[in-house]
């Protein structure tokens, strides 16, 4: 009987020494794959993360353009001969009026898409009119000299649409077309020459015209080269206010 009973006793601790091995392998490997994860976490590399440096375009969301621009000739060589035909009934053979101030714009735009741009113009010409001689009733053989001046000034708004943008390695440009809206203004004087000592009389034309300003861009372009840097250049073909024809000049693009 007690053998029986030891039979019994040992069957029961084999059973649970049996039962035990499992739980002790499973909690051994759970430590393993911890201290393993641990490990991996430690040895891993950081990922560094580069900023990618924005690559300027003549026409990008967010750019600023500076611009300046040589205009056409056109409108205030239309002004200067029209000033020299009015003038050659009262004064005889008067020459040819003299552009004093070239037509000039200086501009700003933002690139509020990447594909529209808006901003402001301002734009200054200066025409004057061959000089005159008047003569001094008062003395004999004596006159008063003096020139007419013509200056226009013009202030707008603009918007541009880039329709066609292509980027390389080297450069890049944009097509584009757009309109200028905005005021403008015609001021003309009598300006009695500095050599002109005498106080006589002279017939003195002053005044000022406020006119509604426009501009209409028919085509222009951009072009920006990586080796200038911020640089590049221009040139627009349209009428209006500022130029009739062709207009070309210098940007620099933030």
């Amino acid at each position: 009987m007690f053998v029986k009973h030891w039979k019994s006793i040992a069957t029961i601790f084999a059973i649970a020494i049996f039962t035990m091995k499992p739980a002790i392998a499973q909690y051994g490997g759970l430590d393993t794959t911890a201290k393993d994860a641990n490990t991996t976490a430690n040895t891993s590399p950081a990922v560094k993360t580069i900023a990618k440096k924005r690559t300027l375009h003549p026409i990008q969301k967010e750019a600023m353009t500076f611009m300046w621009t040589n205009n056409s000739n056109a409108l205030v060589n239309t002004i200067g001969n029209g000033l020299q035909q009015e003038l050659e009934p009262n004064f005889g053979n008067v020459g040819n009026s003299l552009l004093t101030a070239k037509p000039t714009t200086i501009g700003y735009q933002y690139h509020f898409r990447d594909r529209w741009t808006m901003g402001i113009k301002y734009t200054w010409a200066e025409v004057t009119s061959d000089t005159l001689a008047y003569p001094d009733f008062d003395r004999i053989n004596q006159y008063g000299y003096f020139q007419y001046v013509v200056k226009l000034n013009s202030f707008l708004a603009s918007i541009d649409y880039a329709w066609k943008i292509k980027n390389s390695a080297k450069r890049s440009y944009a097509l584009y077309s757009g309109i200028a809206l905005g005021n403008s203004r015609i001021d003309y004087n009598t300006v009695r020459m500095n050599y002109d000592s005498s106080t006589s009389y002279i017939p003195a034309f002053n005044g000022g015209v406020d006119l509604n300003g426009f501009q209409v861009t028919i085509l222009g372009i951009k072009q920006h080269f990586k080796g200038l840097r911020n640089f590049g250049y221009h040139a627009e073909l349209g009428a209006g206010i500022n130029s009739i024809g062709l207009a070309y000049g210098l940007t620099y693009t933030l």
